[in-house]
C-alpha cells in the first residue's frame, strides 16, 4: 500500500448507536483502546481518513478503520466506536442509497462496502442494502487473469497482490451472508482466496507478496512471475481475511477444508519465524536472520489477530499458539509510546506497494503513524486485551 496521510477536520456530532455485543471486562490499561482514542482525537471526521493527495475517502484506508471500529465496538460496548463508523457510512450512501465516490477500478475501493453491511445488519434500513448491491456489481466486469484472478486495479494490470484479496473477498463474503447471491458470493470467494495460494503459496505456509501474468513488472520473476518476498503488511491483508472468512462461510461450502488447512499452515509458518527475541514479526516475514531486516508492526498486529482468534474459534490448539501470541502482545506493545499531549504514537511502520528485492523491502521507511498500521495496532492487541467468547 501507499504511505498516506490523514487530515484533521472538526469533531464528530455523536450518533444514537446501539448497544455492544458480549462486551468483555478490559484491563487496568488498555493500548488498544488508548490508541483508538487517539485516532479520534487525530481525526474526528472519518471523511479525512484518504490517500496523500486524493480526497477520496472511498478506499481500503477508511474501510480499515471501520472493520476495527466494529470490532473494537463489540468488544467494549464504547458508543463512540458506533457513532465514527455511522457517521462515515452515512457521510458515503444518501437516501436513495447512491454511493457517489465508488469506483470499482481497484480491489481497494471495495472494502468500505464492509461498514455498509455493518449498518444494514444494524438498521436493516433499504438504503444501505441498495448501496451494498451498487458495490457488490462493481465485480460485474472486473478485470481478471486468464485463470479468473481478480488485477489488483486498472492501474496493476495482469497482478494479483494478496492485499488484495481481504479489500475486495472481505466484502464480498459478508454480501453473500446479509444480502443475498450467496453461491456466487462465496464461490467467488474461496475461488480469488484459492488462486492466491495457488500462485503465492511457500512450502513454508506463507504468501509472497504477488503474482504477474504479464510477467512484465518490475518486480516480477520473469519465468514466474512472482514477488521476490514475503512482506509483512501484504501477508497481514490475507491473514485478517483467512482469520474471519469462516464467519461467513456455510460450514458445508466444499472449499472450506481447504481454507483450513491454509489457515493452519499459515499459523505454524508463522510460528517458525516470529522473532525469539521480541516476538514479532520482520518486514520480510520469513528472513527474521537476514542482514538488515527489522521488526515490523503493522503485520505483527494482524498476526496477532489471526492466531488469537484463530485460538478463540478452535481451528488451532490454545497450548500451543497462546505462548506465540503472548510473546507477540509483549512485543508491538514496545512499539507504541505516550506523547505529552496524551496521545500514542505508533513507530516501526511500513507501508508500501510491491517492492523489486529484499533490499528494497528493508530499506523502505520505517514510519510513525501511517494509517493501516496504527489501525492494525489496535487491532491486534484488541484480541489480547478483551476476552473473545465466540
Amino acid at each position: 500500500m501507499r504511505k498516506v496521510i490523514l487530515f484533521c477536520l472538526v469533531n464528530a456530532l455523536p450518533v444514537l448507536g446501539a448497544a455492544a455485543e458480549n462486551a468483555a471486562p478490559a484491563r487496568s490499561f488498555n493500548w488498544s483502546t488508548a490508541t483508538a482514542d487517539t485516532f479520534l482525537t487525530r481525526f474526528p471526521d472519518p471523511d479525512s481518513i484518504h490517500w496523500v493527495n486524493d480526497p477520496n475517502h472511498f478506499s481500503w484506508q477508511a474501510g480499515y478503520a471501520m472493520f476495527t471500529f466494529e470490532k473494537l465496538w463489540r468488544l467494549t460496548g464504547d458508543v463512540r466506536y458506533f457513532n465514527y463508523i455511522k457517521r462515515y457510512v452515512d457521510q458515503q450512501v444518501d437516501d436513495r442509497g447512491n454511493v457517489p465516490n465508488f469506483s470499482p477500478k481497484a480491489l481497494d475501493n471495495f472494502l468500505p462496502g464492509y461498514a455498509i453491511l455493518f449498518m444494514y445488519e444494524q438498521t436493516s434500513l433499504t438504503k444501505y442494502k441498495i448501496a451494498a448491491t451498487h458495490i457488490r456489481d462493481g465485480f460485474r466486469g472486473y478485470p481478471r487473469n486468464a485463470d479468473g484472478s481478480f488485477w489488483h486495479g486498472e492501474w496493476a494490470r495482469h497482478q494479483l497482490w494478496v492485499d488484495g484479496l481481504f479489500m475486495g473477498q472481505m466484502f464480498l463474503a459478508r454480501y453473500g451472508a446479509d444480502v443475498g447471491e450467496r453461491e456466487y458470493a462465496f464461490g467467488e470467494v474461496t475461488r480469488q482466496m484459492r488462486l492466491a495460494l495457488k500462485h503465492c503459496l511457500k512450502p513454508n505456509g506463507l504468501l509472497l507478496h504477488g503474482w504477474d501474468e504479464s510477467r512484465s513488472a518490475s518486480w516480477a520473476d520473469k519465468r514466474t512471475g512472482l514477488a521476490s518476498e514475503v512482506w509483512s503488511e501484504g501477508l497481514g491483508w490475507y491473514a485478517l481475511l483467512i482469520a474471519d472468512v469462516f464467519d461467513y462461510l456455510p460450514r458445508d461450502n466444499p472449499d472450506r477444508s481447504e481454507l483450513l488447512t491454509a489457515l493452519r499452515n499459515l499459523c505454524k509458518g508463522l510460528k517458525s519465524v516470529q522473532d525469539p527475541r521480541t516476538g514479532m514479526w520482520c518486514q520480510v516475514v520469513d528472513k527474521p536472520n537476514e542482514p538488515g531486516n527489522w521488526n515490523e508492526t503493522s503485520g505483527t498486529g494482524m498476526y496477532l489477530y489471526l492466531i488469537k482468534s484463530s485460538i478463540d474459534r478452535g481451528f488451532i490448539d490454545r497450548a500451543e499458539y497462546l505462548p506465540v501470541v503472548e510473546k507477540a502482545y509483549a512485543g508491538i506493545i514496545t512499539k507504541a509510546s505516550i506523547d505529552a499531549a496524551g496521545l500514542v504514537n505508533i513507530r516501526d511502520c511500513s507501508s508500501i506497494g510491491i517492492q523489486d528485492n529484499y533490499k528494497a523491502y528493508i530499506d523502505s521507511p520505517r514510519e510513525v503513524n501511517p494509517f493501516a498500521p496504527v489501525t492494525s495496532f489496535i487491532l491486534g492487541t484488541s484480541a489480547i486485551e478483551f476476552r473473545r467468547d465466540r
